[in-house]
């Protein structure tokens, strides 16, 4: 699926993220990609553009998943490596995921964005209440043979807060 083909399908789709998968049970739908060979899903609401081919313009005195911004349609983005956030390894995305916030401009570098999938709710895992390794996540689920993280961009947010003091 090309990166049109997901845009295309994230404005095509309603509002509601929970759709009914069958008289069994719900179902939900996640915009997976990856990051290196990781993947990584958001809810596709979260998702607002996909851009490529853009130049990062470094920040000082940011921490090292900031590695800069990108200017997309005028307005500067700040752009986050998921790959040193999680994983403390340099990377240099093709693409980018411009977040639909509304008081936010941020992006997520990633490798490459996947699909649009349609997950049944009993698949998707949990973690702990309180378990701070998973704090940047909300859930996991299995796909391609692999566990999905759910990422939670509001806890991702804050963990800048928390850092920039």
């Amino acid at each position: 699926m090309s990166a049109e083909d997901i845009v295309r399908a994230i404005e095509g789709m309603p509002g509601q993220e929970v759709q009914e998968e069958s008289a069994a049970g719900e179902s939900l739908r996640f915009f997976i990609f990856s990051v290196g060979d990781a993947y990584f899903a958001l809810p596709p609401e979260s998702v607002r553009e996909i851009v490529s081919d853009l130049e990062i313009f470094p920040l000082p005195a940011c921490p090292p998943y900031i590695p800069g911004l990108i200017n997309c349609h005028g307005t500067p983005h700040t752009v986050f490596s998921l790959m040193v956030l999680f994983r403390n390894e340099r990377d240099t995305p093709a693409q980018f995921l411009v977040l639909n916030l509304p008081d936010d401009h941020v992006a997520f570098g990633c490798t490459e964005a996947i699909e649009i999938a349609t997950i049944p709710a009993a698949s998707i895992s949990t973690f702990p209440e309180g378990d701070a390794g998973s704090r940047h996540f909300t859930g996991l689920f299995p796909f391609s043979g692999q566990r999905v993280p759910v990422l939670s961009v509001p806890e991702i947010l804050r963990q800048l807060e928390l850092d920039l003091g």
